[in-house]
């Protein structure tokens, strides 16, 4: 008898479970991605970018293409080129990664300071409280 009850929860379960799923999908459906703002920069041969706004721009064009990462990224980059003692310098020295915080220590650097945010979102673009990218 308690095989056949824990049978009918598990049952339970799995139906309220794809109720869920298909009310996310009805969900997804109402609204498409925002368009990214910007190009996508081109990364250099190392596979990083080139410069601090190269970075920058490529986590703008990441971060705004996609309403969870819009409401959520604070894009910082860093230059991942440290000097090693002992090494011979490289010649190519810039080598600039982007993150969505600074979790990464306190050499990563804020992409867009001094925003305002009651009148711009966290990369700096107006906000038109009438139209918003991500609802």
């Amino acid at each position: 008898m308690a095989c056949i009850r824990r049978a009918g929860a598990a049952l339970l379960l799995v139906l309220a479970g794809s109720a869920d799923a298909r009310t996310l999908r009805a969900l997804a459906a109402q609204q498409p991605p925002p368009e990214p703002v910007g190009e996508a920069p081109e990364r250099d041969k190392d596979g990083g970018f080139g410069s601090k706004a190269a970075a920058c721009g490529a986590c703008k064009f990441a971060a705004t293409g996609s309403c969870a990462m819009y409401k959520s990224c604070v894009c910082y980059t860093t230059n991942a080129h440290f000097s090693v003692g002992g090494v011979p310098e490289p010649t190519d020295t810039a080598h600039f990664a982007w993150a969505c915080g600074n979790e990464g220590g306190s050499k990563y650097e804020m992409c867009f300071p001094g925003v305002n945010e009651l009148y711009e979102d966290t990369f700096g673009d107006k906000i038109d409280p009438n139209n918003l990218k991500c609802p």
